[in-house]
């Protein structure tokens, strides 16, 4: 009989499974849409954003999954006439990207089954341990961020 292995192993395990189940749920909500989920989160990025929009690098920071070469898909946003790239007055070497009205209507009629699906994927929880799920995860990721810089630091310097 194999032992299990140890608790951290087990929910880093957990937390890539989950993942892949919801993102599978997700994709399918999206492409009835016509999208993707990158396409998608850099819709939610810049609609969340301010008015004048935001610049490419900013987005980029902003995204969930990283991976994602965002300058091709605000260029295929834009193409969808989603997005539109407007001149920074106060750079003229940096684009801003803002929603068009297509792009807020299509926001907007995602609302209610972005909603339906995160309540539907949650209905396995209470409120309270969702909340609480929520915070934990949180903490995990904070965590995790800071382990990751602190691998950055070369050997012998003081944090």
């Amino acid at each position: 009989m194999s032992k299990l292995p140890a608790p951290g192993v087990q929910l880093m395990l957990q937390l890539m499974l989950t993942r892949e189940a919801v993102v599978r749920v997700q994709e399918r909500l999206f492409e009835n849409h016509g999208l993707t989920i990158q396409q998608y989160n850099v819709l939610r990025i810049v609609r969340g954003g301010p008015v004048k929009g935001h610049p490419i690098y900013e987005i980029e920071r902003r995204m969930i999954y990283r991976f994602a070469n965002v300058t091709r898909l605000v260029d295929r946003l834009e193409v969808q006439g989603l997005l539109k790239r407007v001149a920074d007055p106060k750079d003229r070497r940096v684009s801003r990207v803002v929603l068009t009205p297509k792009g807020r209507r299509l926001m907007e009629r995602l609302d209610e089954p972005v909603q339906a699906m995160a309540t539907r994927l949650t209905s396995c929880c209470s409120e309270d341990e969702c909340l609480a799920m929520g915070h934990s995860l949180e903490r995990l990721r904070e965590h995790c961020v800071q382990q990751e810089v602190c691998q950055d630091v070369p050997a012998g310097v003081a944090s």
